[in-house]
């Protein structure tokens, strides 16, 4: 079974995919994908410095991730021109480590997951959701953001409302890790068991 799980950066999706590891999920994380088709020597990686400048690149040539992240998430235009490059290429990986876990129960971690196309992929998706404050805090002690960079970047992804619509389950994240932890287990195990 192959199961999507999406939700906006800070709202725990890291979290749930461990959780889901214990449970002996085989976990796709579609962001580490992304990190590596703009590694130096991809094709991506020629297309977004083409686009982007040589002002995104780092001292030793690769693509500096932080400010390629100011840049798209400053600009709609912009993070679709990225999206554009690079969404292809991470479901082609996927859709090859599907095909080589197939016996396997699968979790694949994406927070555009809808936007790209790659809940075709599932057979459940879940959205995870959090206060937008919760969220903040979490974007600023991960990435090391002050606090207007964090919520720019929450305001360039899309609405609670917009995975409510789309998902087949939505999991809320109070922000309290044992409770989120029980509800992540009992979910996944509603799903893989068809008792939905």
């Amino acid at each position: 079974m192959v199961i999507g799980v999406t939700g906006g950066s800070g709202s725990g999706k890291s979290f749930f995919c461990k959780e889901a590891k214990k449970l002996g999920f085989h976990i796709i994380d579609a962001d580490g994908i992304g990190h590596k088709v703009l590694l130096r020597g991809n094709p991506a990686y020629d297309e977004v410095v083409g686009f982007f400048g040589k002002e995104i690149l780092s001292e030793n040539g690769e693509i500096n991730r932080k400010r390629l992240g100011e840049i798209v998430f400053s600009s709609k235009d912009k993070l679709q021109k990225l999206n554009s490059i690079t969404h292809f290429r991470i479901s082609e990986k996927i859709d090859e480590i599907i095909q080589e876990n197939k016996d396997k129960n699968i979790l694949i971690d994406a927070a555009l997951l809808f936007e790209s196309g790659m809940d075709a992929k599932c057979d459940k998706v879940i959205a995870i959701l959090a206060p937008k404050d919760v969220r903040i805090k979490r974007i600023m002690e991960r990435d090391g953001l002050i606090y207007e960079k964090a919520l720019k970047r929450i305001n360039s992804q899309s609405s609670d409302e917009f995975y409510r619509l789309r998902a087949d389950f939505v999991l809320q994240n109070d922000g309290r890790p044992e409770s989120f932890a029980r509800q992540a287990v009992a979910l996944l195990e509603e799903v893989t068991h068809g008792k939905n």
